[in-house]
């Protein structure tokens, strides 16, 4: 897989989403942070440090940014980089199109991606059922669970998601509470201690 295919894919799977599920729908496509997934559109690419100068000062005339024509490489390159445009995905870009969400699971956080629990109930049972090391076997295989995978199977990822999900919730609160008594207890002292210094004086 690299973004040129995956590109094509969610073009595709975005269009079929919609003319299956009418304009009223709402539809998200739940995505994970792989390198592919998160391709920046032309406009958004920053420029990159192995960039001979010239092409560092032509990506600063594009957008308009001022500089001086003596300053350096490095100076240049420190000036693009206060000055980057804010991050668009061209994955984005093409469910808006549709009018279909993107949802990005957190960095490492896998357990939350539903298509986790799917991608490993196929291999096992391909693992399973593969006796003859075939590719040709694989690929049925493959299809034979993708068939037996209905309804009830998703529900069950998506419970499986939900249950991760709240634990997460939680103890973000917990810590969240437990920061902010930290926060209270710090004060406390520098109170205390301000209070002692005004009764030596």
């Amino acid at each position: 897989m690299d973004s040129n295919h995956f590109v094509a894919w969610m073009e595709s799977t975005a269009s079929t989403l919609r003319s299956e599920h009418g304009k009223s729908a709402n539809i998200a496509i739940i995505i994970d942070n792989a390198t592919w997934h998160n391709k920046l559109t032309p406009e958004s690419q920053p420029p990159k440090r192995a960039w001979k100068k010239q092409l560092i000062a032509d990506w600063l005339t594009k957008r308009k940014i001022k500089f001086e024509t003596y300053m350096t490489k490095a100076e240049l390159i420190q000036l693009a980089f206060s000055q980057l445009p804010p991050k668009q995905y061209i994955v984005d870009k093409i469910a808006n199109k549709y009018d279909i969400e993107i949802v990005r699971i957190p960095v490492k956080h896998c357990v939350l991606n539903p298509v986790e629990l799917a991608w490993a109930g196929l291999k096992k049972y391909v693992r399973q059922q593969n006796v003859r090391f075939s590719l040709n076997d694989v690929a049925q295989l493959c299809y034979e669970w993708l068939a037996a995978c209905g309804p009830e199977n998703a529900s069950g990822y998506f419970a499986h998601v939900y249950k991760h999900e709240k634990t997460f919730k939680i103890a973000d609160k917990n810590a969240e509470e437990l920061g902010n008594d930290l926060i209270d207890s710090e004060d406390d002292v520098v109170s205390d201690a301000s209070n002692d210094d005004d009764t030596d004086d």
